[in-house]
């Protein structure tokens, strides 16, 4: 697994990302009325979302409870466009050496 500029891996991120979706998705709660309700500090979450640190299991999990759905539904959708990621890579790499065989 690849870490990123963070020293974060990419499913970090991409964690990250799907919380910021799924805040979007749902137009519910603030930032700042999810951190105070479940007792983090505005700052730390949005460290997180913000792709800054990654979630612990615990957090993530507060989180997705305040959102309505899972942690274990945000790191599906997060391991589901890493391996999407991937096989883009894959093709790209393959494309970019069958016109270096030119």
């Amino acid at each position: 697994m690849q870490m990123n500029r963070t020293r974060y891996s990419d499913l970090d991120s991409l964690v990250s990302a799907e919380v910021r979706s799924e805040v979007a998705r749902k137009r519910g709660p603030s930032i700042s009325a999810i951190a105070a309700n479940i007792g983090v500090r505005r700052a730390s979450l949005s460290h997180r979302l913000n792709g800054h640190a990654p979630f612990t299991p615990s957090l993530l999990a507060a989180v997705a409870a305040e959102l309505g759905t899972t942690a274990a539904e945000i790191i599906s959708r997060a391991e589901e466009a890493l391996d999407a990621d991937s096989k883009i890579e894959m093709s790209l790499s393959a494309a970019l050496a069958a016109e270096g065989d030119r």
